[in-house]
């Protein structure tokens, strides 16, 4: 799917502070690509990236999704393109500590009326050997492995990831690039990651530079790097 943004904006009033978190945002997420959003803390990318995702309304503007135009929709039809067409991978893991690895991603599977196998997937994330352990028995990149097979089952048209690396290190993190690019040239989902780490723009097709809530830069690249070879900063 194909995100088109117009003249976005967000504010929020915390006290007497009022916050521009977006400003007049316009640009496409082009359909079954990698999108990075680089910027530091405070740009504007996280919110930039809950507003397509629906987990927040914007103020102003327009963001149509293929045929679906955002701010026309109701309560209910928000909820609706959400669990249809969005998948969310987080810096926190969000698993549930109380079920295993294939009862967590069988949450997943149970919010999509078109799911994929879930066998099948997780031998992709190479976690089905690991189905019957806890959260706790993990290591970060394997419960990040896990939050991606649990966002993958639903079989989404977009995958939202918010700073999905910020907690690994070097090795584990170039890991789950190489598995979000997997997942992108095997399912061609439309893969949207927000990261303060400038090498990972090397490996998307497309990468937008947000400062103070507006879009300074956009760019599309001619050849992509294998994710090993992003530089990590």
């Amino acid at each position: 799917m194909a995100i088109e943004l117009t003249n976005v904006s967000k504010s929020y009033q915390s006290g007497e502070v009022h916050v521009q978190a977006v400003k007049n945002v316009t640009t496409t997420i082009p359909e079954s690509k990698i999108v990075t959003i680089l910027g530091p803390s405070g740009s504007g990318k996280s919110t930039l990236l809950n507003l397509v995702g629906g987990i927040e309304p914007h103020d102003e503007g327009s963001i149509q999704v293929n045929d679906v135009t955002l701010e026309k929709l109701k309560r209910k039809g928000v909820t609706e393109y959400r669990r249809q067409n969005i998948g969310f991978i987080f810096q926190q893991y969000n698993l549930i500590s109380t079920l295993t690895v294939e009862e967590n991603v069988e949450v997943g599977r149970y919010l999509s009326q078109n799911p994929l196998d879930m066998k099948d997937v997780l031998e992709k994330v190479r976690m089905w050997d690991k189905k019957d352990k806890f959260p706790y028995q993990l290591s970060g990149g394997e419960q990040q492995r896990v939050a991606i097979a649990r966002a993958l089952v639903k079989n989404p048209n977009i995958l939202l990831c918010d700073e999905p690396t910020g907690a690994l290190d070097e090795h584990t993190g170039k890991n789950i690039l190489s598995l979000l690019k997997f997942v992108n040239d095997t399912y061609h989902t439309t893969v949207c990651i927000i990261t303060h780490n400038q090498g990972i723009g090397d490996m998307a097709h497309k990468v937008i530079r947000m400062a103070s809530g507006e879009i300074v830069e956009e760019h599309w690249n001619d050849e992509l790097i294998d994710p090993e070879q992003v530089t990590w900063a």
